[in-house]
């Protein structure tokens, strides 16, 4: 109904704006007898439109008599019903054209003639939608997720476009082209979501947003859970072929969440049967995040590039902290590179600084206030620099002029000078539109937020203060005028208000900024309604949450817009490593934590509720249709959490730095039994790209790097551990469906 009713109103407008140079009989069936009254109705006459402005009349003059038939509200309501109801034929027409060709690609399909039938397939949901949208990736729609024509679809249109969907999907899967084969299954994706959007967002009795939960359409419908898993389904089985197993079995075990929400028993046990059965979602949940016994592909080259993942400095020694014996070794820190301070260059630095301050050792709840410095050119150890004030963690700085900025939710912001090596401060204060001054909007420091500048203006979202699930509040600095300004969200001191329009209250999320300095992205991290329970709080619940969606505010246009994640991207989750590389126009997604996605231990009756990550994956923006890619590499880092990647802006070298790990989930050897391991290890990151400086591999150091992952892999025969089927004799790493052998076309080099 509410579709409809926004529908009727589009239609007045627009009946409002144009001229009718139609015959009045054609709309006399729908026009009130008093109007038809050939005794009121005298000879109708068209007046022509007044110059200069945009307003229509058309008038009805009998004697002195006179009817103004446009602005008649009965001739608007009346030309609305025949829009309608041209509309509505026009629909059915689309829609029988649709089903018939519907049969036809099923039928090819039953033969598998996919090669036939995927075009059939898209011809069908072409003839639905329209000539006004061109599906999948439509370059009209900007990549947005909402789509005005998804969201005007009746049930049963709604499931044709999600059955011709999954049937172009398959055909792709059955004959290997799995690019067009995910964006279909996206194109699933979107649908469904898009039917979430046309319910309004509400809490739940239990303190449930609407989006948290799995969404069941009312009335009842099983054929859309149906089509929803089917689109699951195949999309999990292209990712299994392409070695992207955490986005594999985040699509199984959301298609599982899905049949444990239904309010049918009969229902999911016959889903269960017929599209996911429990043992497919526990045989793809008993793997790693990359596997090291399937860290290979058989899949398209579009969809991977090769890299290579260099120990820059293991547990860096040299000039270290008393109580720290092998460098700066935490998590909970912050981080940046710099390269030549902007003009102000150091004494003797000719390239890029890691600098790290604050952060937490590792099983216990010390935390730190100093300051570190890595040369990562010369390697030659930290350097200790100048204190913070006060120790503190999980807090962000950016970099502009010479001066590393620091925000923690004060009204006053610290700041580094890199060039003077001393901290320093100023006072800011909130602003309204017309630059009266506000109440300061944070309550408690801020954590767990992301933090850009741009042009002089320092941008912060998200993280936590006061609620422990997070906030969506979004605030911006400017820094030559030391005001504050709010862009969207909610307080924390004001009710949270559930909507589809702009991004959720969240934490510990992934953000970059593009090359051009136009938009913010922001993507996935995680509702914390785990740790509102440990503190009794709202929205409290025992299991974790984490968004799957990405977004982009215009910095211009001062709007968000939710983007589609397409391609062979990383499965949703929270506290992972990010950043963007202005050299290859890239940004990059490294490791992280899912506390919503199980792990079964394989052999034992060992489960474990969340999952850590140690993949690697870039969205390349030089591509006209940018998709995610999994970089597979000959080694990787232990799986790790909060890592710090970076970007050395003026070379375009990766860094990787810090993090911690479960030590149940990753058995470490720790003696002490503490629950977490952090790291003080450096790696680079080199990409098989215009810019990735893949050129510069040793592979003779890449094969001794190998034996530092987590599992001494054989990338040759695919064994784990010590003993290789192979002998060890050969050590390679994967390029789209090619296994090359490392090094250049087919140099081998020998193992250990």
């Amino acid at each position: 109904m509410d579709v409809w009713t926004s529908k009727s109103k589009s239609l007045e407008a627009r009946f409002n704006r144009f001229a009718i140079y139609h015959v009045w009989g054609r709309y006399m069936p729908y026009v009130s007898p008093q109007l038809r009254n050939p005794s009121n109705f005298g000879p109708l006459c068209c007046i022509a439109t007044t110059l200069g402005s945009n307003t229509h009349c058309l008038r009805t003059m009998s004697g002195q008599n006179e009817v103004d038939v446009v602005n008649s509200p009965d001739l608007v309501a009346a030309f609305t019903q025949y829009l309608l109801r041209t509309e509505l034929e026009e629909r059915r027409y689309r829609d029988a054209e649709c089903k018939l060709l519907l049969v036809q690609a099923e039928g090819l399909e039953r033969q598998n003639k996919f090669s036939e039938a995927w075009p059939k397939f898209a011809e069908a949901l072409q003839c639905l939608v329209g000539s006004q949208l061109k599906v999948p990736l439509d370059p009209a729609n900007q990549g947005g997720v909402r789509c005005l024509v998804y969201m005007n679809f009746t049930m049963d249109e709604c499931l044709t476009a999600m059955t011709c969907c999954n049937g172009v999907a398959l055909c792709m899967h059955e004959t290997n082209k799995y690019v067009e084969g995910l964006d279909w299954t996206l194109e699933v994706d979107v649908i469904h979501k898009n039917a979430r959007f046309v319910a309004k967002p509400v809490f739940d009795d239990d303190d449930t947003l609407t989006e948290w939960d799995p969404y069941l359409p009312s009335p009842p419908c099983l054929e859309f859970h149906r089509q929803r898993l089917l689109g699951l389904v195949t999309a999990s089985d292209i990712f299994l072929k392409l070695g992207n197993t955490g986005a594999a079995a985040y699509c199984r075990n959301v298609g599982s969440d899905l049949l444990k929400a239904l309010p049918s028993r009969i229902d999911e046990l016959s889903l269960r049967r017929e599209v996911l059965p429990i043992s497919s979602v526990v045989a793809v949940s008993t793997l790693r995040h990359p596997d090291p016994s399937l860290y290979r592909s058989d899949g398209d080259q579009g969809l991977e590039l090769a890299g290579a993942r260099l120990v820059a400095e293991a547990e860096v020694g040299g000039l270290v902290a008393p109580d720290v014996p092998h460098g700066p070794r935490r998590f909970h820190l912050q981080k940046w590179v710099v390269s030549d301070i902007e003009g102000h260059a150091l004494t003797n630095c000719l390239s890029g600084r890691l600098y790290v301050c604050g952060g937490q050792k590792s099983g216990t709840i010390q935390v730190y206030h100093d300051m570190w410095c890595l040369d990562l050119v010369r390697m030659n150890g930290w350097r200790e620099l100048p204190k913070y004030k006060e120790r503190f963690l999980n807090s962000q700085m950016a970099v502009h002029n010479g001066k590393a900025y620091l925000f923690r939710g004060f009204e006053t912001v610290d700041y580094f000078d890199l060039e003077k090596e001393r901290w320093g401060s100023f006072e800011t204060r909130f602003v309204d539109a017309r630059g009266r001054r506000q109440k300061w909007p944070y309550t408690k420091s801020l954590t767990d937020y992301t933090v850009h500048i741009v042009n002089g203006k320092l941008y912060v979202f998200g993280g936590k203060y006061k609620r422990p699930i997070g906030c969506n509040f979004f605030a911006v600095l400017d820094i030559a005028t030391r005001t504050w300004r709010h862009l969207s969200g909610t307080q924390d001191n004001a009710p949270l208000i559930p909507q589809y329009d702009e991004p959720g209250a969240r934490k510990n999320h992934a953000s970059w900024v593009d090359g051009k300095g136009e938009k913010i992205y922001l993507m996935y991290g995680m509702a914390d309604r785990q740790g509102a329970q440990m503190f009794q709080a709202e929205f409290a619940s025992s299991e974790g949450f984490v968004y799957d969606d990405c977004w982009s505010w215009d910095i211009k246009a001062e709007r968000w817009q939710r983007e589609r994640v397409s391609g062979n991207y990383p499965c949703p989750r929270a506290e992972m490593s990010a950043c963007y590389n202005p050299v290859t126009n890239q940004a990059v997604m490294f490791g992280g934590y899912n506390p919503a996605l199980p792990f079964y231990v394989e052999g034992s009756q060992v489960c474990f509720g969340f999952n850590y990550f140690s993949d690697t994956f870039v969205l390349d923006y030089r591509e006209p249709a940018p998709r995610w890619k999994q970089v597979i590499t000959g080694s990787f880092p232990t799986y790790r959490a909060q890592g710090q990647l970076l970007t050395d802006p003026a070379t375009g070298r990766m860094y990787l730095f810090g993090g911690y790990t479960n030590t149940d989930w990753v058995p470490t050897g720790n003696q002490k039994h503490d629950l977490t391991r952090s790291y003080g290890d450096v790696w680079e990151l080199r990409v098989d790209t215009p810019g990735g400086l893949f050129e510069e591999v040793d592979w003779e150091d890449e094969r001794r790097t190998a034996q530092l992952g987590p599992w001494q892999a054989c990338y040759s025969c695919g064994s784990v551990g010590v003993w290789k089927k192979c002998g060890g004799s050969k050590v390679t790493f994967w390029i789209g469906d090619l296994a090359v052998l490392a090094g250049t076309a087919a140099t081998s080099i020998a193992g250990k």
